[in-house]
């Protein structure tokens, strides 16, 4: 009943009595640019299909970092991948977020060791927009993107405000610290400092299974960057960031400095330390030429164990990236050539386990942006690259990205493209660590291939002067090679090469209106389903919903001062992996139940401030025993990664933000 609970609020929605929105559809490409704070949801001159979360976005629900920001996006889904650490996993069109390739202003920037924690390394207010791109995206970025891309732009120094400060507090004292200063130095330089802090000390167990409800955190981050535009040819922008951490999870009772390897007590520790800087440098050529180099360091070392089994990875990245465009009519046809370098280095030990590689990849790329007809009627963007993979041989990556203005503000849009990635296997798997399963790996591991396909279809409105969105879209990936993460046997952890089968189809329906003045909505429903063929059979992959349904509500009083946001999550029933060989106490169903979340704020601004008070998961829905056998830590039952549900209850927080323009 609850799909066509959500179908039906769509129908009601879409009626064009309720049709009345102001929401604004931006219309540029998917490159580096800067999204205003409006209510922007779509780049529409684009053929690719990519949705904004603007900054108005960001503020709606306690944004402390990347993995909060998807609260009212039914694209990307956040999850947490297990019960003691803390770590959350997005997903998008029904695979796990390693399908998508996460960069920091058009650089790739979340991958290798940083799937572990990194969504938590990108602090809420530095980021200006995100932009999720659905689909294998441009050859421009790399060969890695499979299902998608997400885009993070962060605020630029010679438009951020002076100052910027956010404090944070929850029940659980969870606090954090944002202090942004920018500044412009003259009309060509400007720079812009950032600094956040968090810390989670206090002991919570709402749900008294005597394992921490959230894992201890100690977080420090500093980013700055700076920026120089001549105003003529040459432009630079240049950051660098770094970031420690300290995270303990697990018993109540364990003591990292005491108890670590007491009978009674169970607990996970990882320290990070991780340094990056990226330079891109631009230069305006006669007859609309452009040359852009983009660089990246990233160096990253996380160490500490769970359980009884120690953990210690390192990463080296480098990435240099030449790019030239050259603009071929008055049509804005376009063409971009370039080459690319990539190295890696990566070493990893999870117990008796050593996996090292080193990654050197040229490529060379080239891309065509095609408009047809008045206003841009028809666009066509397609693109080749080749690689040159160290230890996989010639990487061919083909994409293609077509919009079709049928009629007036309705769009087709067409995609299709081939990605490839090299697993990181313990650092995007990290969650499912906390067990005492044995791991079990094929020694002959491949590199990942997929192709991906999709269409949407959107219709943008007007009625009386305000304007309604309604999106469709079919996405479906196919994989050539695939490492398989095997839970079915309640003893084992598997990685293994694909043999059969593995794919996943992903369908999503959106509308969004302004039901009356100031008054915004929007409506989602989504089904993904992925299937795998395991060892055991061709099953639906674990622990993932195949139905999702939202409702998010914004009002903003006419004077602006007062700002309300909700957001009803509703998520369905997902396949739990076999564990009947355990004790009958220690046993759980094959499916999970579904349920709803629901998360509120309210937003009070006066002048240079702003107070916000708001709650999580408000309907106190939990995930009853998530820890097997949690009183037998160290025996072979003891599994704390089958996570399908909320681990925390209802959670209250306040905050207070001052802006300096």
């Amino acid at each position: 009943m609850k799909p066509i609970f959500f179908i039906a609020c769509f129908l009601f929605a879409v009626h064009p009595a309720f049709s009345q929105t102001d929401t604004t559809r931006r219309q540029v490409e998917f490159k580096d640019v800067e999204i205003a704070k409006k209510k922007a949801t779509r780049l529409e001159m684009t053929p690719m299909n990519v949705e904004v979360i603007t900054s108005h976005d960001l503020m709606k629900d306690a944004c402390c970092n990347l993995s909060e920001s998807f609260e009212n996006s039914a694209t990307v889904d956040v999850n947490f991948t297990d019960a003691v650490s803390g770590a959350k996993e997005i997903r998008m069109l029904g695979l796990d977020g390693i399908y998508t390739q996460i960069m920091i202003e058009n650089i790739p920037s979340i991958r290798s060791l940083g799937n572990t924690f990194g969504l938590n390394y990108i602090p809420g207010p530095l980021m200006n927009s995100i932009q999720v791109n659905k689909g294998a995206g441009s050859v421009v970025n790399g060969y890695e993107s499979m299902t998608g891309q997400i885009n993070v732009e962060l605020k630029k120094p010679q438009n951020a405000d002076r100052l910027y400060a956010n404090l944070f507090l929850n029940q659980d004292l969870r606090t954090e610290l944002n202090l942004i200063s920018a500044t412009k130095i003259n009309k060509k330089w400007s720079t812009l400092t950032s600094l956040n802090g968090q810390l989670s000390l206090l002991k919570m167990d709402m749900n008294h299974d005597h394992y921490l409800d959230n894992p201890l955190v100690k977080n420090l981050n500093l980013f700055h960057r700076f920026t120089f535009l001549s105003g003529k040819i040459f432009n630079l922008w240049f950051g660098a960031a770094a970031t420690i951490e300290d995270r303990t999870g697990g018993s109540i009772q364990f003591n990292p400095n005491e108890n670590r390897f007491a009978q009674n007590a169970w607990g996970l520790r990882l320290n990070t330390n991780r340094v990056e800087a990226f330079v891109k440098t631009g230069m305006n050529l006669p007859k609309q030429n452009f040359i852009g180099i983009q660089y990246k360091y990233i160096y990253q070392n996380q160490f500490g164990y769970v359980g009884r089994k120690d953990y210690n990875g390192l990463e080296h990245f480098g990435y240099f990236n030449f790019i030239y465009q050259k603009t071929l009519n008055e049509n804005e046809n376009a063409l971009k050539i370039g080459a690319s370098v990539l190295t890696d280095y990566v070493t990893e030990k999870f117990d008796t386990f050593q996996r090292n590689r080193l990654e050197i990849v040229p490529g060379i790329f080239t891309e065509a942006n095609f408009n047809f007809g008045k206003d841009k009627k028809v666009m066509l963007v397609t693109g080749m690259r080749v690689d040159q993979h160290n230890r996989y041989g010639t990487l061919v990556s083909p994409r293609i990205n077509f919009k079709w203005n049928i009629v007036y503000d309705f769009s087709l849009r067409l995609s299709a493209g081939r990605g490839y990635r090299v697993p990181t296997l313990f650092a995007e798997n990290f969650g499912l660590l906390a067990n005492s399963r044995e791991i079990v790996i094929d020694p002959k591991i491949k590199m990942e291939e997929a192709w991906n396909y999709g269409a949407s279809l959107n219709y943008k409105f007007f009625l009386n002067f305000r304007e309604g969105n309604i999106s469709v879209d079919y996405y479906r990936t196919d994989f050539i090679h695939q490492t398989v993460v095997d839970l079915e046997d309640a003893r084992l952890l598997q990685f293994y090469s694909l043999t059969g089968k593995s794919f996943a189809n992903a369908i999503q329906v959106e509308a969004s209106y302004e039901i009356i003045k100031r008054f915004d909505v929007k409506l989602a429903y989504k089904f993904e389903q992925a299937k795998t063929d395991f060892i055991s059979g061709r099953k639906i992959i674990p622990l993932r919903p195949q139905h999702r349904g939202l409702v998010s509500l914004e009002y903003t009083t006419k004077n602006k001062h007062w700002r309300f946001n909700t957001g009803l999550n509703w998520f369905g029933k997902t396949r739990i992996p076999d564990t009947s060989v355990n004790d009958e106490a220690n046993k759980r169903p094959g499916q999970s139940k579904d349920f709803f979340q629901l998360n509120a704020q309210i937003t009070f601004t006066w002048k240079r401030w702003e107070i916000y008070v708001g709650g999580e998961n408000l309907l106190n829905f939990t995930q009853k025993n998530p820890i097997i056998a949690g009183d037998q830590p160290f025996s072979n039952q003891f599994d704390a990664s089958l996570i399908w549900g909320p681990l925390r209850g209802a959670n209250v927080f306040t905050g207070v933000r001052f802006v300096l323009k």
